[in-house]
């Protein structure tokens, strides 16, 4: 193949220049005279929405309760993110809607017309939706962009309420039966607080017999310290006894005793003096003796009665403590029944609070205009100015760069056609000669 050279191509480029320029000069004078005589101007109406989540305007900072986490997921009003908003603007009973509203059937506009008119966009990381509606008649697209964004709102309202209405009549349903579930708890509350034996007295008696036992405790701990006190002492006194004699044995001169010594002077005739040197022995009984005896009595009494009265004690303080442990067990009951039927009517009065507390609420958010509070018309659209097409020095711009591309190729159609032909001629006088 022969080589072509940049020379060549511009020489050809030159040579066919009128052909060139007539290709592009008819491109762009038919593309002048279709955008500015044969197509229809094109208008732009542009609604700005804002969208916010219905449920976050009911959101409440609560606890994990499960009843309070339920009640939330049935009261939730449906969530919508902007996609799914964007999905719902084109809902076939909005463009019912608006086909009536407007008289569109007149116009021969459809529901698929219609929506093809719309084109939806969202600012990118806000919560807006443009709507955009495109058409030849500027008011009509100004109307149907309006009326498209006020029946989108009317139709988010009405599905907040439909769903308020379902979750109302649900909630109102359950609050008459935990209503009559807490009455039923508290008339078995009065029944338990009605029985004998309260928890309450329980308790008295229980402290009762404990402060008895101890009482108990400290008495026969001091009968304890008698006891050991009177022992010691018993030990001792017999142990004294044991070193005590009966009888003391006496030895005195007869004149010691008046009484003999008169009965002897009268009997033998002697002088008293005469009579001193005569001794006499006698047996008394030892008073110490006696003593101790008597005190060893005295201490063997009080301690057969210090045993007597411990044993007695002995006894009342296991009669106590069984009679405390009888008690500490009804009481445990007691207590766990207690616990048992306050849980219960507890339960039951945070329930039905619960309850109420989300009726009320839902009762609250039907009145309201749910749709106004979730989606805002930031922006409503107006009769735009300028038409947004046909974009005419676009058009004739791309046009004149159509033609001019158009008739270079030509030119080196027409080029190679020409000298294709040229050597065809010139091989066949080859074969000719």
């Amino acid at each position: 193949m022969e080589e072509i050279s940049l020379r060549e191509l511009i020489e050809i480029l030159l040579k066919r220049k009128i052909f060139i320029i007539a290709i592009t000069a008819i491109a762009v004078l038919a593309a002048g005279i279709i955008s500015f005589f044969v197509l229809n101007p094109i208008y732009e109406a542009k609604v700005v929405l804002m969208a916010s989540n219905i449920s976050a305007l009911n959101k409440e900072q609560e606890g994990t309760h499960n009843i309070k986490e339920l009640l939330d997921s049935i009261s939730q009003y449906p969530q919508m993110s902007i996609e799914a908003y964007k999905e719902q603007i084109k809902n076939p009973n909005i463009m019912e809607q608006t086909i009536k509203e407007l008289n569109l059937d007149e116009k021969d506009i459809n529901r698929l017309t219609l929506r093809n008119m719309i084109t939806l966009n969202t600012v990118k990381d806000t919560n807006l939706i443009t709507i955009s509606v495109k058409n030849k008649d500027k008011v009509l697209a100004e109307n149907i962009a309006n009326t498209v964004a006020n029946k989108f709102t009317v139709h988010v309202s009405e599905i907040a309420k439909t769903q308020a209405d379902k979750s109302s009549n649900y909630i109102k349903t359950q609050l008459e039966i935990e209503k009559a579930k807490l009455d039923e708890a508290l008339v078995e509350y009065k029944h338990y607080l009605a029985q004998p034996q309260g928890l309450t007295e329980l308790e008295k008696e229980v402290s009762t017999k404990i402060d008895l036992v101890n009482t108990y405790k400290t008495k026969l701990l001091d009968i304890e310290i008698n006891e050991k006190k009177i022992v010691a002492s018993l030990n001792a006194a017999e142990k004294e006894l044991d070193k005590t004699s009966e009888k003391l044995l006496l030895k005195k001169s007869i004149v010691d005793d008046s009484l003999i010594a008169s009965y002897a002077e009268g009997e033998t005739g002697k002088k008293l003096k005469d009579l001193a040197n005569i001794n006499l022995e006698a047996e008394e009984i030892n008073q110490n003796y006696i003593n101790l005896k008597s005190q060893i009595n005295n201490f063997e009494i009080y301690l057969s009665d210090l045993m007597a009265e411990k044993e007695a004690t002995i006894k009342s303080l296991e009669k106590t403590r069984n009679e405390l442990e009888t008690l500490q067990v009804d009481l445990a009951d007691k207590k766990h029944q207690d616990k048992t039927i306050m849980q219960k009517v507890d339960f039951a009065q945070s329930t039905y609070e619960a309850f109420l507390k989300k009726y009320e609420e839902i009762r609250i958010l039907k009145s309201s205009d749910i749709g106004d509070a979730s989606i805002i018309i930031v922006s409503p659209a107006v009769e735009p100015i300028k038409p947004i097409a046909p974009n005419k020095k676009l058009n004739v711009a791309i046009a004149g760069v159509l033609g001019l591309m158009l008739g270079v190729l030509g030119a080196f159609f027409m080029e190679y056609w020409t000298e294709s032909g040229k050597i065809k001629v010139e091989i066949r006088e080859a074969q000719g000669h």
